[in-house]
């Protein structure tokens, strides 16, 4: 299976060259209202389930959980969208800005092997609410069964995090990433996710829409595994010419890979 990431012009030399995606911190992806669909989901169903538990700890955990979803913004989890359609209108209106963009094709397995080095996981997104809420519940209990049986700390200070907290945060993230609205089914994206949070230290920046844009520099280690399988070439009325400058560009880098040109009949020129 390959998986394809859309990029423009200088993404894609930006890529090859360096061998490296950009990964960026999930709350400044282009459509933010994502990260906050788990976020409140999540609070539905710890209010639920605070209605009905009645285990001191564990109540107080709940409510720490709650009580952390403001502070998600300081959770430094990064991620890359891919793609399973590497020709795909929306993807190339959306990400290639304009003319003569690009789609690249990494061979799953090797891009997997490759993200695992690096301490990331690849995720397919699910788009439907029960996946949703089965994805966030599964977190819940993954936490409370790590700490069955602790106590929780400081229960005067129920508003102070505690390891628990701090570990629901993290895997929340995680989810968050993966939860997409039912509209989007048709990307039939996946993503690569930072396992941990990551330090200030590991993180660069780039000029955003409105903003400045914090993301990390993901090596996907083309050299060594050779995981770039396929390369279409966007919409351009230079086709020819498009493709014959990439193949060069193939040439030199030592790539044999797959490379034509967009099926999608379209021109925006």
């Amino acid at each position: 299976m390959l998986l394809y990431h859309y990029t423009n012009q200088a993404g894609f030399l930006g890529i090859m060259e360096s061998g490296t995606l950009w990964a960026t911190k999930i709350q400044y992806l282009n459509d933010n209202k994502e990260f906050f669909l788990a976020l409140s989901i999540a609070d539905e169903i710890l209010k639920e389930r605070l209605r009905t538990e009645i285990n001191r700890d564990v109540v107080i955990r709940l409510i720490r959980f709650r009580e952390a979803l403001p502070r998600m913004n300081d959770v430094n989890v990064c991620v890359c969208s891919l793609s399973e359609n590497g020709d795909l209108l929306s993807q190339w209106r959306g990400y290639a800005s304009g003319l003569g963009g690009y789609s690249i094709g990494f061979d799953y397995e090797a891009l997997k092997t490759g993200f695992n080095r690096h301490d990331y996981v690849l995720m397919k997104c699910c788009y439907q609410p029960q996946e949703h809420e089965d994805f966030i519940n599964n977190v819940i209990d993954t936490i409370l069964m790590m700490f069955e049986g602790q106590p929780e700390p400081d229960h005067a200070e129920i508003e102070k995090p505690s390891a628990a907290s701090r570990l629901f945060q993290e895997h929340l993230s995680c989810v968050a990433a993966v939860l997409k609205d039912s509209s989007f089914s048709e990307e039939a994206e996946w993503r690569a996710i930072s396992r941990r949070s990551l330090s200030p230290a590991e993180l660069a920046f780039r000029p955003g829409h409105s903003t400045l844009t914090p993301y990390h520099k993901l090596p996907f280690d083309n050299r060594q595994n050779g995981c770039v399988r396929e390369v279409i070439v966007g919409h351009t009325p230079n086709s020819d010419l498009a493709i014959a400058a990439t193949h060069t560009l193939m040439q030199k880098m030592g790539l044999q890979v797959a490379l034509h040109a967009s099926q999608i009949p379209f021109r925006n020129w």
